[in-house]
């Protein structure tokens, strides 16, 4: 799984599943629905729920109006600055995708960027890229090997002044190199990694990477070419301008683009509050609109006369993440108690009952429900026991007071659970749990912060200023190498616990230069049953993705996997 989300960090208006499959993106919801009217099980939801339209179907022209929390804090996706839902959905715009990600997950070359992706040898593992000769940025640069290595400096880890959010993958990679040409990339590893595919969603100029500078500062405020003025695509739109005042970005199509014309005029991104999403879909002041888990969101959306609701697998789950170097949490005794005080199958039947979504719980922090390789690690461990979460706390040292309140050298039980102020489902959730830790003797105090320092000043790995905070992870579909930066190392850019089990490393590693499917699996089993045994992310439930869409739109809505071709997104004749 991978990308945080604010309710799934500020992850999320819209969460959208990317191409970029390297890190977890995060976001701040905390629900999803498979709604509709009926009961669905995740399993018998398709991997996409859009409608389908070729070329000739769709009309030339229109304009497509979406939401997003907030527009980017810095549009280099992989700035700790970034790296939420919103800003990987954005990114997917205007860097090249060289693979794509078909509905079941599995990938293929994107023709738009590569002639052939492939596997070239297995020992040294040499991956060979063959550009599309007329793929440019939109200054006329031509796309290169130089891209992909800029890239690679950036994100391998080896100079920490780039402090990438996650070094995942490109941390193995012994050297970027030509082959026959600057349009040849030969991608040689140090150490052997079966998730190769899933860093070539994102690659970014080779002036973005050039230097630290560069990386940290040139596209905090858009996704500027080389000159720093101008703004530069790979895609097939571009920005045209970013309204920092009105939070508006609008894409128009790139004229530098190589491929098939795009269908739409433009692309306009409207940040758009949680609480203020159903009536902007209701006043059709945006076209899809992202339910969640809301029941009045549900209704509202049900209610539009010029639109219909689309669902899909998701990969979005919601958890509660526990700082592991606060002092109240520092033991995991403690943190397994916490989570054994929480009624998770409540949370998730308050959450998703209410849309008619299914309510199973999940039980696996690397895989989701009916990916190869999930099983149930988490009940036995974390699972709703009562007796045995005070049974633990009273082994750790915690006494219970006159007031309920468990007490150790004279401090209390207290875990302060920061939540974002726009956010009604958060704040829900949060007060459920509350409630239901009391029991056991944990004195819950909620602190509500702004939206839009959430992630910026709280849920940081330079701040960690919470005890607990909900948010959620928008898993991919390479789930073994994009988990690894949430829990391993302890000063990974995502680890927001702060803490881990040193074994991680090694096991990583071997899952990671595993090339047998089966025997990977095994190994990722076993990374599961620790990261579960550290409490440092309390998972909730699955969230299927559930959208209004206004009618007419075909290409694009909810999908799991399936990367969006913006090309051919549009409005049918």
């Amino acid at each position: 799984m991978s990308s945080r989300t604010q309710g799934p960090k500020r992850r999320s208006g819209l969460i959208l599943a990317g191409v970029s499959i390297v890190a977890l993106a995060l976001t701040a919801c905390t629900g999803g629905t498979s709604g509709g009217g009926t009961t669905s099980s995740p399993a018998t939801l398709s991997g996409t729920g859009w409608e389908r339209a070729d070329g000739d179907a769709i009309a030339q022209g229109g304009t497509l109006n979406l939401a997003v929390d907030a527009i980017p804090a810095n549009w280099n996706l992989y700035n700790l600055d970034g790296g939420t839902v919103d800003d990987q959905f954005l990114t997917n715009l205007y860097t090249a995708a060289y693979v794509n990600i078909k509905e079941d997950g599995t990938w293929e070359a994107n023709p738009d960027f590569a002639t052939s992706v492939e596997l070239k040898s297995e020992d040294p593992q040499v991956v060979e890229i063959k550009i599309n000769p007329d793929a440019v940025w939109s200054d006329g640069t031509a796309m290169s090997v130089e891209d992909f290595a800029a890239t690679w400096k950036s994100l391998n880890g080896v100079d920490p002044a780039y402090a990438p959010t996650a070094t995942n993958v490109w941390k193995d990679i012994e050297s970027v190199t030509a082959g026959d040409s600057p349009q040849d990339v030969l991608i040689t590893f140090a150490n052997k990694n079966a998730d190769w595919p899933s860093i070539l969603g994102n690659i970014w100029p080779k002036w973005l990477g050039a230097t630290p500078e560069s990386f940290n500062t040139l596209w905090a405020t858009g996704p500027y070419a080389a000159d720093g003025t101008t703004y530069v695509s790979g895609g097939p739109y571009i920005v045209s301008k970013i309204d920092q005042t009105g939070a508006v970005v609008t894409f128009e199509p790139n004229p530098k683009w190589w491929g098939d014309k795009p269908k739409l005029d433009n692309i306009i991104f409207k940040q758009v509050s949680r609480a203020g999403l159903a009536q902007a879909f209701s006043n059709s002041e945006i076209d899809v609109f992202s339910i969640g888990s809301n029941a009045d969101n549900y209704e509202t959306a049900k209610k539009r006369s010029d639109a219909e609701i689309q669902r899909s697998r998701g990969t979005t789950y919601n958890h509660i993440t526990l700082n592991g170097t606060s002092e109240v949490l520092s033991d995991p005794e403690v943190r397994q108690a916490f989570a054994k005080s929480i009624n998770r199958q409540t949370i998730a039947e308050a959450r998703l009952a209410a849309i008619d979504a299914p309510t199973d719980l999940l039980n696996n922090l690397i895989f989701l429900p009916g990916q190869d390789g999930y099983e149930d690690d988490a009940s036995k461990v974390l699972g709703y026991d009562i007796d045995a979460a005070k049974q633990q706390l009273e082994d750790a040292g915690w006494t219970e007071g006159s007031d309920g309140i468990r007490e150790k050298d004279g401090e209390k039980l207290t875990v302060r659970y920061v939540i974002d102020s726009d956010n009604p489902v958060s704040a829900e959730t949060s007060q459920q749990v509350q409630a239901m830790v009391k029991e056991s003797g944990f004195d819950l105090k909620i602190d509500t912060v702004p939206s839009d320092d959430f992630f910026t000043k709280y849920v940081t790995t330079e701040t960690r200023d919470f005890d607990a905070v909900s948010f959620a992870w928008q898993g991919t579909a390479f789930p073994i190498s994009s988990t690894e930066s949430i829990f391993y190392p302890a000063d990974s850019g995502q680890n927001f616990p702060g803490v881990t089990d040193d074994s991680l490393g090694e096991l990583w590693a071997s899952a990671n230069a595993e090339l047998d499917p089966e025997k990977r699996l095994e190994i990722a089993k076993e990374i599961d049953k620790k990261i579960v045994a550290l409490a440092t992310t309390l998972p909730l439930f699955p969230v299927p993705y559930t959208y209004g869409v206004k009618t007419g739109l075909v290409n694009y809505g909810p999908t799991q996997f399936e990367t969006i071709d913006w090309k051919n997104v549009g409005w049918k004749k």
